[in-house]
């Protein structure tokens, strides 16, 4: 995670989770994080091609000159980004830990600023991992000059990543001595 925002958030969802995979979203308090909430966004799974906006920050809207709330948050991606932005949310959820991305957002008239994008697996009301907390933080927003994104394109990923695995599983296997065979044996 490159800027403070970022790791402020991940250490806020980190207390959050109290020791356990990923806290409920019951758990996160908006004004808890006052100075992050214009780009943070809440995001709900209805299925891997959908991860819809359940909340999505001023400065996030602004920066797209549009409103996110019910739109899939997908629908930011094209071509081989969007099918690489689904696995890293997928992962995320799946894991269940901290993913981020970066990126860079673009204007139409080509103008391009660098953004992080922070995902952050929440437990629903259900206690499923079906929901992410996101922050969409951008490097240098000056260099858009008030024009509205249009288009991403990835330039990193930083995929979940699973705790360390156990020695246990790479332990070699109790063999089950075999019955030596006849010529005639079957």
């Amino acid at each position: 995670m490159r800027h403070p925002n970022s790791r402020t958030l991940h250490a806020y969802w980190d207390a959050r989770r109290r020791g356990g995979s990923a806290p409920a979203r019951a758990d996160i308090a908006p004004q808890d994080l006052g100075a992050l909430l214009s780009h943070l966004f809440l995001l709900r799974r209805m299925d891997q091609d959908h991860h819809v906006f359940r909340l999505a920050g001023t400065g996030l809207c602004r920066l797209h000159q549009r409103e996110f709330r019910d739109q899939n948050f997908l629908s930011l991606w094209t071509g081989q980004d969007r099918p690489m932005m689904s696995a890293l949310l997928e992962g995320a959820l799946g894991a269940p830990a901290p993913a981020t991305a970066m990126a860079d957002a673009i204007t139409l008239d080509g103008r391009a600023c660098a953004v992080e994008v922070t995902l952050l697996p929440l437990r629903g009301p259900e206690g499923q991992v079906d929901r992410a907390l996101g922050l969409y933080q951008p490097l240098d927003a000056s260099r858009l000059g008030g024009r509205p994104v249009v288009r991403h394109r990835l330039a990193v990923l930083n995929p979940a990543r699973l705790p360390d695995p156990s020695l246990s599983l790479f332990a070699a296997r109790e063999r089950t001595p075999r019955r030596a065979l006849a010529a005639n044996d079957g």
